[in-house]
């Protein structure tokens, strides 16, 4: 998709005259911004656009010329994708410790935040650039901000994890691997990938380390990834119990969003459960 150009889904349903009921979800990564909305009184997924860029002066060319997004929601919520981020322990963290640890661990941007994760009782730090701050504090002021690694390792809580389950998630060639065993989180982390060799490679060399038996260990995949592509296919040939995630349960999607596979976008529909 060419930059500036969307990729958008609207339900028969919309109405921006009714934007008074409605949530609107922000996704901002370094090559694409995405928004959804849910009506808040049925929970039913209505309009989803997704944008290409190349740097931030896209993201508010976009949204000044968006008459959508700039609609007076009811609540609204921003999750920044594929930042450097780390988790610290609830009893242990402290803002200097998030700051140290982030920078022991990668290169930081100017902006520091973090997020309770209270399904397992941790903070996650993260960075992002201060360009991406602003435009998340001017344009949505009132939203919740988050990482979406916070997002993704809360939803993945909540499912059933007592067999070791490994959710693998795909998004601006970044692979992040959440696994988890007797429903308590093991592993998480981020790797970034150029062909399909390093996804495979990335999540034996994981499953090495854990312990996991790839004939055994159940698999899920999310995002940027389809039964057609070379990435599944040569994962399929390694991970005997790997199949495709779903949509968020408790969100309705009208039959508009057929067009869109079920594992794409789970974290953009996910915000608003975590905000």
């Amino acid at each position: 998709m060419e930059t500036g150009k969307a990729n958008k889904i609207q339900a028969s349903s919309f109405n921006t005259a009714l934007s008074d009921i409605y949530h609107v979800s922000v996704q901002i990564g370094l090559t694409h911004f995405s928004y959804c909305i849910i009506n808040t009184s049925t929970f039913s997924m209505e309009y989803f656009k997704n944008y290409q860029i190349n740097n931030t002066n896209d993201i508010i060319n976009l949204i000044n010329d968006d008459e959508v997004i700039k609609s007076d929601f009811f609540s609204s919520s921003v999750a920044f994708v594929n930042f450097p981020s780390t988790l610290i322990p609830k009893k242990v963290f402290t803002k200097n410790s998030a700051i140290e640890m982030l920078k022991l661990n990668s290169e930081t941007y100017e902006i520091i935040n973090n997020n309770v994760l209270k399904e397992i009782d941790v903070h996650l730090a993260y960075s992002i650039p201060k360009e991406l701050d602003n435009i998340a504090t001017t344009y949505f002021p009132n939203a919740k901000q988050k990482a979406q690694q916070s997002i993704l390792i809360d939803e993945f809580s909540k499912k059933y994890n007592i067999e070791p389950t490994a959710y693998l998630y795909l998004c601006e060639n970044t692979l992040n691997i959440t696994v988890f065993k007797n429903e308590k989180l093991i592993f998480n982390n981020s790797f970034n990938f150029e062909t399909k060799e390093d996804i495979l490679y990335f999540t034996l060399f994981s499953f090495e380390q854990l312990k996991l038996n790839t004939n055994t260990v159940n698999t899920l995949l999310f995002g940027d990834i389809t039964k057609d592509d070379d990435n599944f296919k040569l994962l399929y040939e390694f991970i005997r119990k790997i199949k495709f995630g779903g949509r968020p349960d408790q969100l309705k999607f009208p039959f508009e969003f057929n067009t869109l596979e079920n594992q794409k976008y789970f974290g953009l529909f996910s915000q608003i459960l975590c905000a």
